[in-house]
């Protein structure tokens, strides 16, 4: 056994059935090391029973198996994959200090870059138009800031606050609740490929590993844990990005979230967040300023070099939809213009890429 080496046992004892992350620590520390714990006898296993858990124990002896040894041994040498352990200096330093850090991470892309600060862009997969825009809009901006950005590579905010990143040819991680090797969902397989070629895909879970509910309320608390702040852009009532607020707020990180429109369902849970403290963002430089990281690399972020000019007529429609999406029947009646009329505004606000037309005559600002 002295030819295996000693991250494959770290990657066989995080892989068994029932070792989480906490009892994962309590066996390294009673066995000194996962190598220890696979050499040592039964009885010797067994005597930690009423600590770990009859289950666990059990779980622990029936994987204590070559057979799991060497398919640990077969993902270390993986060229594909990076793995990290609590032990190697590469091991983000924030997660690492947080209350139950993953024994083994897994990554696939780029090595994680350490150098920069993160920012969590998340919230719900079901959203508005105006919330998949502020989403691509903050994180390409935080982007050229100088942030890497965060969030868990699920539909909705999620993909756009990863291509928002992309698109601003910044640094993005996807944390998954499955195996690196998973494209989950199945309609984000380009979007994975440009986040390997381009950012980091992140599990703590083993290639393999298919997506299952538990696994994603877990893996919540890695995006925040290596994140210095979590910014929610659009999130329901019942979001499952308000678990990893929770952790965050655990973990000691600053939380932020952009305001939305009351009557829109897709942001209560977000406008709660704000009647509970969380700090109202509408501009990333409330953002660095609050966190104190980030440098510009772009002067477009301080200073616009172009300004657009509207008239009368174009700002009374474009102020209209200061609050979210509307039917043009909805502009008309707000600003008491013509529709003949007001077709002919919006389409030289689209123009100016002011606004955008969404289906059903449906208009939003860009």
């Amino acid at each position: 056994m002295q030819s295996v080496p000693d991250k494959a046992y770290w990657i066989w004892l995080a892989s068994v059935p029932g070792v989480g992350a906490r009892r994962f620590s309590m066996l390294n520390k009673c066995f000194d090391s996962p190598r220890t714990l696979w050499e040592s006898q039964e009885k010797e296993i067994i005597k930690f029973q009423s600590t770990l858990g009859e289950r666990a124990i059990k779980s622990i002896l029936d994987h204590k198996n070559l057979r799991y040894l060497d398919r640990a041994a077969a993902i270390l040498a993986d060229p594909s994959l990076l793995v990290l352990t609590l032990n190697d200096d590469d091991y983000p330093v924030l997660l690492k200090n947080t209350f139950d850090p993953p024994a083994v991470l897994y990554c696939k892309g780029q090595p994680l870059n350490n150098n920069i600060p993160f920012i969590a862009v998340i919230g719900s997969r079901r959203t508005s138009e105006y919330g998949r825009q502020m989403a691509d809009r903050f994180a390409f901006d935080l982007s050229l800031a100088g942030f890497g950005i965060v969030s868990g590579a699920a539909r909705g905010i999620d993909t756009m606050a990863h291509k928002g990143a992309l698109k601003a040819e910044g640094y993005t991680v996807a944390v998954l609740g499955c195996g690196v090797d998973i494209v989950y969902p199945g309609d984000n397989k380009k979007l994975f490929l440009q986040i390997e070629e381009h950012g980091t895909l992140l599990s703590e879970y083993p290639p393999g590993t298919f997506p299952a509910p538990t696994n994603f309320p877990a893996r919540n608390r890695i995006i925040s844990g290596i994140s210095n702040a979590v910014l929610v852009v659009e999130a329901g009532e019942r979001s499952g990005a308000l678990i990893t607020v929770d952790f965050a707020l655990e973990q000691g990180r600053d939380v932020f979230a952009l305001p939305g429109n009351i009557n829109n369902p897709y942001c209560l849970g977000t406008n709660r967040l704000l009647k509970e403290g969380a700090r109202l963002v509408t501009d990333i430089h409330e953002i660095i300023e609050e966190v104190g990281m980030g440098k510009a690399r772009n002067s477009n972020l301080v200073k616009k070099s172009e300004v657009i000019q509207l008239d009368l007529f174009e700002t009374e429609v474009y102020n209209a939809l200061e609050d979210g999406e509307k039917h043009i029947e909805d502009l008309a009646f707000l600003t008491g213009i013509h529709i003949g009329r007001l077709n002919a505004i919006l389409t030289m606000l689209e123009i100016k890429s002011m606004v955008k037309q969404l289906p059903g005559n449906i208009f939003i600002r860009r």
